[in-house]
């Protein structure tokens, strides 16, 4: 894209990060910051100079997108039930060992919570793969960044197969917790809402691929 957003910049380590301070309009809509019409769900199209439009330009992959809630959830968990992917639950709402297995959130060391922009790997987001996987070996559902996914936020209705969200909004969905929560905020049910244009150093993505 020709430049980094991320609050996390130390070139030492920047690489092996997951990219973070990107909203909902950069990585899929306009560049600028702004919404383009229609969009998801209305259509899946994307804007030409967002990120996700110069990856599919790029691969030839017009199916890239991000997730839709319900893929989120049903990735991270990876046929488990408990409040982690792991198969375990927590101890605690706030420090929790079993939560430190499995990804970067406030209270593991080394690691958790620092605002230091320049600060290595051992605090702030961590170095992609750092954790444990789920079974499914998806790495960071639990923790680092919270991750964009492509539904406007609204409460839970009747049983849905594969819901794609409600029809409009003024908030998108993000899940998965950061850096910079608890572990309660890093269950696999846990879900927080943010304005498509928000940009902060523990929000980030992760893509996803519908095959043919």
């Amino acid at each position: 894209m020709g430049n980094w957003p991320s609050r996390f910049y130390d070139t030492a380590y920047r690489d092996s990060r997951p990219v973070e301070g990107v909203s909902y309009y950069m990585i899929r809509e306009n560049p600028n910051n702004s919404a383009i019409s229609p969009n998801w769900p209305q259509s899946s199209q994307v804007h030409v100079d967002s990120f996700m439009g110069r990856l599919r330009a790029k691969t030839g992959l017009t199916t890239l997108d991000l997730p839709t809630e319900a893929q989120w959830e049903y990735a991270c968990r990876a046929g488990t039930t408990t409040a982690l992917n792991s198969g375990k639950n927590l101890t605690n709402e706030g420090s929790c060992p079993n939560m430190s297995e499995v990804g970067r959130y406030e209270y593991n060391h080394p690691g958790g919570w620092s605002g230091s922009p320049d600060v290595s790997t051992d605090g702030g987001t961590a170095k992609v793969g750092t954790y444990l996987p789920n079974v499914w070996g998806l790495y960071d559902m639990h923790g680092n960044v919270w991750e964009w996914c492509l539904d406007w936020y609204e409460d839970y209705h009747a049983p849905t197969t594969d819901p794609v969200g409600a029809a409009s909004g003024s908030l998108r969905v993000e899940r998965g917790g950061s850096w910079y929560y608890g572990a309660g905020y890093c269950r696999s049910a846990c879900r927080l809402s943010l304005h498509p244009s928000g940009r902060y150093g523990n929000r980030g993505f992760r893509l996803s691929r519908t095959l043919p």
